[in-house]
């Protein structure tokens, strides 16, 4: 039987991101970025599914006989025979009531493929955050891809693959609007390493993640799936500016990841079929800008919570809950805080009445698993405090009226991992080679950082340092190595 043929252009680069999606096209030569929003070629990694309550059914006829008849059974008011017509109305008002009380606990205990098949349309990007602003009840997710290489239950790593399934299918699909035809072939990307740990631990992170990845793309409509490092498809991509061979080092600080590769970059090898031979070395971790915000959500924010204070004997007051708390991207870690009801309120009666008062809005986070928004609101004031000394959060979910500042000093020791990260990541790629840059190329949201970008600066001074596209470098190369394989097909 003949293969179907597909239009030429059936193919895309996706950039799949801890922080924000892209996908890009090839078009008249070159890499196209598709608009995921209105102005925006970028789409923050957020999913919202509103809760959906289900159809309240109705009585059957034979359940109305019989509760009539158990009805009259029982003693009526006053002695008197209650009337057919008035006591059909009774039990149908009974049934509603108890229909009614039945739906809304089972909304509460609903899942996310309930949510699904009840015919509640997921969001995506800044309108999933609007969404889960408005109805905070609803299921909202941030950054899938940092749960890809985590060893879960697998019950809950069915509805991550459900939540990237989901991403993917809308990402396609607005390529697909954009194109005007099917696209059933992608090459994405992926960091050096998803997960950190030692060795055997990164490559079992790393097979789990891409399998994963893998199904849930296949499942979104991918047909054919190609994966490419991140950091080599924004050499790709920068390799078209080149004038002259040159040996660079591509740092790509992300949301969760930090990647560096030194390669062989230039207009003499941008032709070639393979760049194996091209890419000399790279290194990579799970370290970005999402541990700068949950640092800081730990250091900044949850002192208001009673992190730091001490108990009445003198002992400080214990660190756990306030870590789990944090540690947003971590299931296990989420999980154990939503379980410390009674470990917080214990540390609450080892208090004074105002570290208590303190321990009461811990408790408030945790009832409603508001953890994700206090993560945001830290990066709120990491944002802020690029351009000022002090940055004041509010957290009125937690305690109306509640207001909290942050200062710089707090940003930081928050970024300090990260810096001291980046600069062992590209050092290690350097060593790996046993070769010197000649250029060192920077790409990334995170890279955005004034104190990221002077940390490459030190670690190699005299080298030129050219800052990429944050978010397109990626995409870009990646469109451009989907051309390869898939544009003569």
């Amino acid at each position: 039987m003949p293969s179907r043929t597909l239009p030429p252009a059936s193919y895309a680069g996706l950039d799949f991101g801890t922080s924000n999606c892209l996908i890009a096209l090839w078009r008249d030569g070159g890499p196209s970025l598709v608009e995921l929003e209105p102005g925006e070629s970028t789409l923050p990694s957020l999913v919202y599914v509103a809760r959906r309550l289900a159809p309240i059914p109705q009585p059957s006829r034979a359940w109305i006989t019989q509760a009539m008849a158990a009805a009259r059974g029982r003693p009526g008011r006053g002695g008197a025979v209650e009337a057919d017509a008035m006591l059909e109305s009774r039990v149908r008002a009974q049934f509603a009531r108890e229909a009614g009380d039945h739906a809304l606990d089972a909304l509460h205990k609903q899942t996310l493929q309930e949510a699904l098949q009840l015919g509640s349309t997921p969001r995506f990007g800044r309108e999933a955050l609007a969404a889960s602003l408005e109805d905070p009840e609803g299921f909202f997710f941030r950054s899938p891809k940092s749960f890809l290489a985590a060893d879960i239950d697998p019950v809950y790593r069915a509805r991550f693959e459900r939540i990237v399934e989901l991403m993917l299918t809308h990402l396609r699909e607005r390529a697909q609007a954009a194109l005007g035809a099917p696209v059933t072939r992608a090459c994405i990307g992926r960091p050096v390493h998803f997960g950190g740990g030692s060795p055997a631990d990164q490559a079992r992170g790393d097979a789990r993640a891409l399998a994963l990845l893998e199904a849930a793309a296949r499942r979104a409509g991918f047909e054919d799936i190609a994966f490419e490092f991140e950091p080599v498809a924004a050499a790709l991509d920068f390799e078209r500016q080149l004038d002259r061979d040159r040996l660079v080092l591509i740092v790509d600080v992300g949301g969760g990841t930090t990647d560096c590769t030194l390669a062989r970059l230039g207009p003499e090898r941008i032709a070639q079929a393979s760049r194996a031979g091209d890419i000399l070395a790279s290194s990579g971790e799970r370290l970005g800008g999402n541990d700068v915000d949950t640092s800081l959500s730990f250091t900044g924010l949850m002192p208001a919570m009673g992190r730091g204070d001490t108990e009445l004997s003198g002992l400080p007051v214990p660190l756990t809950p306030f870590a789990d708390a944090a540690d947003v991207f971590n299931v296990p870690a989420q999980n154990a805080f939503f379980r410390a009801e009674r470990i917080i309120e214990g540390i609450r009666r080892r208090c004074a009445a105002d570290v208590a008062h303190k321990l009461a809005r811990l408790e408030t986070l945790r009832q409603t698993q508001q953890t994700l928004w206090l993560t945001m609101k830290s990066e709120q004031a990491k944002v802020a405090l690029a351009q000022a000394d002090e940055a004041a959060v509010t957290l009125d979910r937690i305690d109306e009226g509640l207001a909290v500042t942050v200062t710089r000093a707090q940003l930081s020791g928050a970024i300090r991992p990260l810096l001291l990260g980046i600069e062992r990541l590209m050092l290690d790629a350097v060593r790996l080679a046993q070769a010197q840059p000649e250029l060192i190329y920077v790409t990334g949201g995170s890279a955005r950082s004034p104190l990221v970008q002077a940390v490459i600066r030190e670690t190699f001074p005299g080298r030129p340092v050219v800052m990429g596209d944050a978010y397109g470098s990626v995409v870009s190369g990646l469109a451009m190595q989907a051309h390869r394989l898939y544009g003569r097909r």
